[in-house]
């Protein structure tokens, strides 16, 4: 299967050069470059010129695109990463992340993004020379992804079913069961159902409630939105 090298660029050019370098064994078929979306954020300059000099250069050998992330949210950067690795998928990719030169905070969100998708996430070691000066990349380190607990089933269904939001439990149970009778036994009884998975939806913090007038608006949250980014590819395990 193809592979796409999702690489997340910092500062150090050599660096990031180095550990590429390292990885030419995969096969890659081509090359995602990850910056930040804020071009004053802290050092953003200096990566976004690091990424236009390693498009240039790269680009001799593979098809090379530039996506921007927030990198002052973790858990937005993380849903944005998720969308870049569902993407290439449904593509046919399969997908490596690189690590290696990314700030902590972004390094963070790949892990997590990498975690739900179970992809293959690297990083590599640093290599010195004798004066201290970075020269390059020693060692790929593979970082393993740690197994996470998913929402039951009929949880599931609820966040798929949120999308981009609903105005009231209500709108919800009818989402859910289109021709239900408001005035029924049912649906007092799936009213009170919902509303304790949604309780622990809210508790997992997977939504928010947000109440106005008589009506108690609910959203997915990042990590709601990331989790129906895995609902809606199959990608959740099964158990035996």
């Amino acid at each position: 299967m193809p592979t796409t090298h999702v690489v997340f660029v910092g500062p150090e050019r050599d660096f990031l050069m180095g550990s590429i370098a390292l990885l030419r064994e995969v096969g890659f078929s081509r090359i995602v470059l990850v910056t930040g979306s804020d071009p004053k954020f802290s050092g953003e300059a200096l990566v976004q010129k690091t990424a236009k000099s390693l498009s240039r250069d790269l680009g001799i050998f593979w098809p090379v695109s530039v996506v921007e992330v927030n990198k002052s949210s973790v858990m937005e950067a993380a849903n944005q990463i998720l969308s870049i690795i569902n993407s290439e998928r449904t593509l046919g990719n399969d997908v490596l992340l690189n690590v290696a030169s990314a700030l902590q905070p972004l390094s963070m969100s790949a892990y997590i993004a990498a975690s739900m998708s179970r992809a293959r996430v690297v990083s590599a070691l640093p290599n010195y020379s004798d004066d201290g000066t970075l020269v390059g990349a020693l060692e790929i380190v593979e970082i393993p992804v740690l197994p996470i607990g998913y929402p039951g089933a009929e949880q599931q269904l609820l966040i798929s079913r949120i999308g981009d939001g609903v105005e009231s439990l209500d709108s919800l149970i009818y989402l859910m069961f289109p021709d239900i009778d408001k005035n029924s036994k049912r649906f007092r009884s799936e009213r009170s159902r919902l509303s304790h998975h949604l309780s622990k939806l809210e508790s997992g913090g997977f939504i928010v409630k947000t109440k106005y007038g008589r009506n108690i608006a609910i959203r997915l949250t990042c990590l709601g939105q990331m989790f129906a980014q895995v609902i809606s590819r199959g990608d959740i395990p099964q158990d035996d």
